[in-house]
């Protein structure tokens, strides 16, 4: 059953736009934004409703970075698949080429090593996802044995939990009692065409039962065919991240967010943008990247492929998404293949932009795809829509950052910025 709208919030925040003169990535597709956005609110049952007009063309104020430390001179990260503040400010990295949990001091300094490949304790397969609950307990998630190792700030395993399921699951938030909540997409028989098949939001027992359904999303935009599935370029799907207590869910084809806390739906944003063009050089840029995992001898053959599957007219509204553990919402563009930076905009829990950066981009070309032997910037479309796609933007904590780069020969570190608000 819907909601019915109890109250209206008399509030509509007339917002002046941005000026010219703006990277690719904001500009519509004259170059130019509106003239103006607006921003309005309502209650629905207790959740909050936020329609923006155009999220670009909001004129907020830009957050200031202070760079507290970088590892990139003496710290080997070989293949960072997640990092978290811990309360204490210091970080836990989750290095999959490594199967280590990396543990730095407050200043950057490393201060223990916890980890090994193996399907023992401590030991990791596959490991995907690393997290921090409400509590301040650390979990790392092994894709491939479905397991939690739950660790403490010394990298001591304080316990196991195995979930074994037929489905691909993606953990977002642990809850009191050994549940938790988690994207799930189930593997129906699939159409022939063009399609999207479903992610669901669901809460999961401490015995690995589902034991409610969210809500449900549409996953990446692909092309089916008899013998195989090819992504679309630049196709939609559905991101989500969750930190501490909360979850965020985000369609990348328009600006269509959903935050939780725990089960619990807390905002809803609606938001207009306007959309960019992509240029029949940039389709082609695309096609060329995507081949680039393939022997040569069958790049012809992939590029008929390719072509059938079809390349999407505009970019989608985002590219990339994260949650902090107050349950701020961090909306990153969708930057143009050539793009250096990517341009976020925060909105607190209530689903109020309050400010934008700037990061470098995380360029996916570098991302190596464990046993697959793909290496290249089309790795992640090859994949099925778990999981969400990597980006710069690490973690989000007591007034810090964590952001992932990569360097000239495709090393990566990272970066901790202290954040600054006007």
């Amino acid at each position: 059953m819907q909601p019915t709208t109890r109250s209206l919030i008399p509030a509509t925040l007339a917002i002046a736009a941005l000026g010219c003169g703006e990277a690719s990535e904001e500009a519509g597709p004259s170059g130019g934004a509106p003239a103006s956005a607006t921003v309005s609110t309502t209650d629905s049952a207790g959740v909050g409703i936020v329609q923006i007009s155009d999220l670009g063309a909001l004129d907020l104020p830009e957050l200031n970075l202070r760079l507290l430390y970088s590892t990139a001179a003496d710290i080997e990260l070989y293949h960072v698949v997640g990092a978290v503040f811990l309360p204490d400010s210091s970080l836990a990295i989750a290095d999959r080429g490594s199967s280590e949990v990396v543990f730095l001091d407050q200043q950057g300094r490393e201060r223990q090593r916890a980890g090994r490949e193996g399907e023992g304790p401590g030991e990791y397969v596959d490991m995907a996802r690393i997290g921090v609950d409400a509590g301040g307990t650390l979990s790392v998630f092994d894709a491939r044995l479905q397991r939690f190792t739950f660790l403490d700030a010394q990298g001591d395993v304080t316990g196991v939990q195995r979930i074994q399921l037929n489905e691909a699951y993606v953990p977002l938030v642990h809850l009191a009692g050994g549940g938790f909540v988690a994207v799930l997409e189930t593997r129906p028989f699939r159409p022939l065409g063009l399609q999207r098949g479903p992610l669901f939001l669901v809460v999961f027992d401490q015995a690995g039962e589902v034991v409610d359904t969210l809500g449900r999303w549409a996953g990446k935009e692909r092309r089916v065919s008899p013998d195989q599935m090819t992504a679309v370029g630049f196709g939609a799907t559905t991101l989500y991240a969750g930190g501490g207590s909360h979850a965020v869910l985000a369609t990348t084809d328009s600006v269509d967010v959903t935050l939780y806390e725990g089960p619990v739906p807390l905002t809803s944003i609606r938001g207009g943008h306007a959309p960019r063009e992509v240029t029949s050089d940039e389709k082609e840029a695309w096609t060329d990247l995507y081949l680039e995992v393939f022997p040569e001898n069958l790049r012809p053959s992939q590029r008929q492929v390719l072509e059938q599957a079809g390349v999407r007219d505009t970019y989608p509204a985002i590219g990339a998404l994260k949650v902090d553990a107050d349950g701020a919402i961090w909306l990153g563009g969708y930057p143009r293949l050539d793009d250096m930076e990517r341009r976020w905009t925060v909105l607190g829990p209530d689903g109020i932009p309050v400010g934008r950066l700037r990061l470098p981009v995380y360029r996916a070309e570098l991302l190596k795809v464990r046993d697959s032997g793909i290496t290249g910037w089309a790795a992640l479309e090859l994949e099925t829509t778990i999981p969400s796609i990597s980006h710069e933007l690490l973690d989000v904590a007591a007034g810090r950052i964590a952001v992932l780069r990569t360097g000239e020969m495709g090393e990566e570190f990272i970066e901790v910025y202290a954040v600054e608000w006007p």
